[in-house]
């Protein structure tokens, strides 16, 4: 049995039959024409089917199985064709005596050839042929089948005709009575595949839907199914799957024989929010499997009555809502109009447009012949441009110029308008939408306006150009008062650095008034800064505590001069989001203003509270109070009270102004109060509170002067003898060695033997200014490594940017303290 050998399913269910039991007898037995052509169809792919001998004994192979469905295989091996094809042996029994009896060869194309599969009889249609086997007398000794099933392919085929006839029938409809009216007549053309159909349509005024058409059923069968799911439409619509009927329903237009036993319900969904507008319920074809394909074409039927549906909606929409935008257009505040066709004919002006183009005869009129007298300007060109390409376009401004009263005087217009095409339902553009508004007053004024400003903005320039012309007066005065004051304040600190005895108490009231001075020239350059927005501050976490402290060292001078009494309560646990050094100076400033309005032996308190989210600084003192007509304007720069002739720390009256600028730079708020004259002040600082506490400084060892012969290695180059002397003494009173230029050719001079430490140096030398020496101190042999400091008056920060631009390390402003001064030095040394 080599011939069944690799023969698939059924070749192993050819061996397992008793064929000794048939009229065929064993297998051993056969002739070699029946195993040659069993042997071929079993080792073939493509569905085959044999019929041997008088009985038509059956044999089929793998490929052929699929076509039985469920109920014939494995009893079709070896059945008679008699027994097994029942239900279509009236058909194809001529054929197949056809070929046996007279060896004729038959083919047949997408045939229908129902048969019994899957419990029922199906439609089912076939691509096949019969062919005659001869046996070994040369006579015909079977019938053999090659066969496609082409069921899918014909019910498609089928299906999508329909479909195309649907949106064919319904795209000349009107409404959607007319939309159901053409559709059923279309669906009822093929009652193979929808033996029936119930049309219902959703009424908002209805409780619910209606039959509007039933589809090859009589009354009373329509009744029998309305009975079993007419109430229950949406219900079997969500579900999706096919409804048992209470009564298959017999009497239908139907090809079919069976009866009608299920149904499906399909919704016709319409309009923007596709919400259901009716419902289809189909009869479901007896001889088809209610398979995938099947609801997806009963639902595709639904989808096409619901997409012409949708479009007569659309289209009765699309027409309201023409009609409408003509309305609003009609009646729009601005000037607008619409054309179509390539023409660019006029379809609509409204009143408005008219007027600003002086013409009233424009429908129907294309733009060429409306307007003649443009034909020569840009205008014609962009209309087609818009209308070609779909792309809007906006104009600003536009001059155009209008025969007006056609009288040939063209008057000068500006016009700010735009064209929006206008697209059909397939995207394309049809015409464009024009929206105008005559700005010739507007630009007339602003014309008038820009030459205002134009003139305006010179004034500016000039102002400006005073301005900065103040800044630098501001900047040079700092620096022509910090000269001659540097000296002083110098030879003060040399001679408590000598021990000198005697005159205490005038020198410290020569190194108060100085520091004063000091104070003044500060305040003034702050305020520079801070109408220009040059103040940046470097905010961080600060203990307010240690703040406080500060300030109070900074104004204890004049306090102690004063003999006034100072109380502090600031608990130590208060922190705040704050430049410590700039809060210092807003606090000092406070301090120092109550000591100067302050009677001396009085009294004056800090206290700090935190409420809430807020750290609420007050500072009392029992002074001399303020006028209330004084406190709308106290925080203003130059804003002070008259003083009495005695009181000769009264200032320049910008220190509360400084206050309420680096206040409200850190985000918080400031107050001055007071009851009147002798009552005393009270200035509130409140600002944000912080949640990050900052490390506790480390404590800073006391400096002390280094020992004679082990300090650095000083080059000094100061222009003012004075100070260049002082400031060298006391240098070297702190152990430092120091060589001193007074201008630029004699430090040029003394490096070509001497290479310091570090090197000071004045920028405002004469002949050569300190950024050119130092410059040229670098390209002495062995000044690479010599560090630079510049000494100076100005203290703006883009003066310290241009040092540290220029290579200084340092930069000092005069008058320089020299404890401080030393510290720097002693920082920098190699």
């Amino acid at each position: 049995m080599s011939f069944l050998r690799d023969g698939g399913v059924t070749g192993d269910l050819i061996r397992s039959i008793d064929w000794s039991q048939t009229t065929l007898g064993a297998i051993d037995s056969w002739p070699a024409s029946l195993k040659t052509t069993v042997g071929t169809m079993l080792h073939s792919r493509h569905p085959m089917f044999l019929w041997w001998g008088p009985q038509l004994i059956q044999f089929y192979n793998d490929g052929y199985m699929p076509s039985f469905g469920q109920g014939k295989h494995p009893a079709a091996m070896g059945q008679r064709g008699a027994d097994c094809w029942q239900e279509i042996w009236p058909i194809i029994s001529p054929q197949i005596d056809d070929v046996m009896q007279r060896a004729r060869a038959s083919w047949n194309e997408d045939q229908l050839v129902p048969i019994f599969r899957n419990g029922g009889i199906e439609e089912v249609y076939w691509t096949y042929g019969y062919s005659p086997v001869f046996d070994e007398t040369g006579k015909v000794g079977g019938t053999l089948v090659v066969c496609t099933e082409t069921t899918p392919r014909v019910l498609s085929g089928r299906r999508l005709q329909t479909l195309r006839l649907l949106v064919d029938g319904t795209v000349l409809a009107a409404t959607p009575r007319a939309v159901l009216e053409a559709s059923a007549e279309i669906i009822g053309r093929e009652r193979a595949d929808v033996p029936f159909a119930l049309i219902y349509a959703s009424d908002p005024t209805l409780p619910a839907p209606m039959l509007v058409k039933a589809i090859g059923l009589d009354a009373a069968s329509a009744a029998r199914v309305v009975e079993t799911v007419g109430d229950r439409l949406l219900e079997c619509a969500l579900d999706s799957t096919p409804r048992p009927l209470s009564a298959p329903v017999q009497d239908t237009d139907s090809p079919w024989p069976e009866p009608v036993s299920h149904v499906f319900v399909a919704p016709i969904a319409s309009g923007p929010q596709r919400s259901a507008s009716g419902y289809i319920v189909f009869g479901i074809s007896p001889r088809l499997p209610f398979d995938a394909a099947y609801r997806d074409y009963l639902l595709q039927l639904a989808e096409g009555v619901s997409q012409a549906q949708t479009r007569v909606e659309a289209l009765h929409i699309r027409a309201v809502m023409e009609n409408e935008r003509n309305n609003l257009l009609q009646q729009a505040p601005v000037a607008t109009a619409m054309m179509t066709g390539p023409d660019h004919v006029f379809q609509l002006a409204n009143p408005l447009y008219q007027q600003l183009v002086g013409r009233r005869d424009l429908i129907r009129r294309t733009f060429a012949s409306a307007f003649p007298e443009l034909q020569q300007t840009p205008l014609p060109g962009i209309l087609d441009r818009v209308y070609r390409t779909g792309e809007p376009f906006v104009a600003h401004e536009m001059l155009v110029r209008f025969d007006r009263n056609a009288d040939g005087m063209l008057a000068d217009c500006y016009v700010t308008f735009s064209l929006e095409p206008l697209r059909n339902d397939t995207g394309d553009v049809y015409g464009m939408m024009v929206v105008a508004i005559d700005v010739t007053s507007e630009v007339s004024a602003r014309q008038r306006l820009e030459r205002a400003q134009s003139e305006r903005e010179t004034l500016l320039h000039e102002v400006q150009g005073a301005n900065r012309a103040k800044d630098e007066f501001l900047a040079m005065l700092g620096h022509e008062l910090r000269n001659p004051l540097a000296p002083i304040l110098t030879a003060l600190q040399l001679m408590r650095l000598r021990g000198v005895q005697g005159a205490e108490k005038e020198r410290a009231v020569i190194e108060r008034q100085v520091r004063h001075v000091v104070r003044l020239v500060d305040d003034l350059l702050d305020v520079s800064r801070i109408a220009r927005g040059k103040i940046e501050l470097k905010l961080e976490p600060v203990w307010l505590s240690e703040v406080v402290a500060k300030a109070i060292e900074m104004a204890s001078p004049l306090m102690e001069q004063r003999r006034q009494r100072l109380t502090a309560d600031v608990p130590g646990e208060l922190v705040v989001q704050a430049d410590p050094g700039r809060l210092a100076q807003v606090v000092a400033n406070v301090l120092n203003n109550a000591a100067k309005y302050t009677e001396p032996g009085g009294a004056i308190s800090v206290n700090a509270t935190l409420e809430g989210s807020i750290v609420r600084l007050v500072v009392r003192d029992t002074g001399v109070g303020i006028d209330p007509a004084m406190l709308a304007t106290v925080f203003d720069a130059f804003a002070q009270e008259r003083q009495d002739s005695d009181r000769s720390q009264g200032g320049l009256g910008l220190g509360l102004a400084i206050v309420r600028s680096l206040v409200d730079a850190h985000g918080g708020t400031v107050m001055l109060t007071s009851q009147g004259k002798g009552t005393g002040t009270e200035c509130v600082i409140e600002l944000p509170s912080s949640s990050v506490r900052p490390a506790r400084p480390s404590a800073v060892p006391e400096h002390h002067a280094a020992p004679v012969g082990g300090g650095l290695e000083v080059l000094l180059v100061d222009d003012n003898v004075d100070a260049a002397d002082m400031l060298a003494e006391s240098l070297r009173a702190l152990g430092h060695h120091v060589r001193v230029a007074h201008d630029g050719v004699h430090a040029l001079t003394i490096a070509t033997d001497y290479v310091p430490d570090i090197a000071l140096l004045d920028l405002g030398l004469p002949v050569i200014d300190g950024y050119e020496v130092a410059a040229r101190l670098r390209l002495q042999p062995g000044w690479e490594s010599v560090r630079t400091v510049a000494l100076t008056g100005y203290g703006l920060q883009n003066d310290r940017e241009r040092t540290r631009r220029a290579g200084f390390d340092g930069h000092l402003i005069k008058p320089i303290d020299v404890n401080d001064l030393d510290a720097l030095l002693r920082a920098l040394q190699p």
